[in-house]
């Protein structure tokens, strides 16, 4: 009688135990457009005497260039600087890379969908936010913005849905930038 308690108590911490993995890890996966945030550097500038700032863009896919370049220049520019690609103070460079998570669909680009693929892709976007100051070219501020992605065959890109969540994210990695 014993051993069928112990086994059934065992048994039943086991489906409680998978029952807690699964509820953990869906919490985990990133559902409709939430980016996630990390700040890498901070503080080490002269922030008071930043007044414009310039931006440059490396490798990012055209069809996000625009749109986020824009959340970006909202969100600074309420920051109190002013755009001026020219002449700055600072110089913002956001870059983008993707990383494939399954080593099957690793040497396929997310962004050129041949008809003939119907493998689902799981990759990471990030895009890497690393100022520097003009004169000296010291990084003085980075951080991260990333996204778990899951697109299967057909599927595209939704703008609109992303360009808030783009905002917010940028808030998010430049709430701690000092406001002029």
């Amino acid at each position: 009688m014993m051993k069928h308690v112990r086994r059934d108590a065992h048994k039943g911490m086991r489906v409680t135990l998978f029952a807690i993995c699964l509820i953990f890890l869906s919490s985990c996966t990133q559902t409709g457009t939430q980016i996630g945030t990390s700040l890498t550097l901070c503080c080490p500038g002269d922030y008071e005497n930043y007044q414009a700032f310039g931006l440059e863009v490396v490798d990012m896919p055209i069809f996000l260039r625009d749109y986020v370049t824009e959340e970006f220049d909202a969100v600074f520019q309420g920051k109190g600087l002013s755009r001026d690609d020219r002449f700055n103070d600072i110089r913002v460079v956001m870059s983008y890379r993707h990383i494939n998570l399954d080593p099957d669909t690793e040497d396929i680009d997310p962004f050129i969908r041949v008809e003939s693929i119907s493998s689902e892709l799981r990759y990471i976007a990030r895009i890497d936010v690393n100022i520097y100051e003009t004169r000296s070219n010291d990084l003085v501020w980075a951080g991260t913005i990333s996204r778990i992605h899951q697109v299967s065959p057909g599927e595209y890109m939704h703008e609109d849905r992303a360009k808030p969540s783009f905002y917010q994210a940028f808030s998010t990695l430049m709430a701690d930038y000092p406001t002029q």
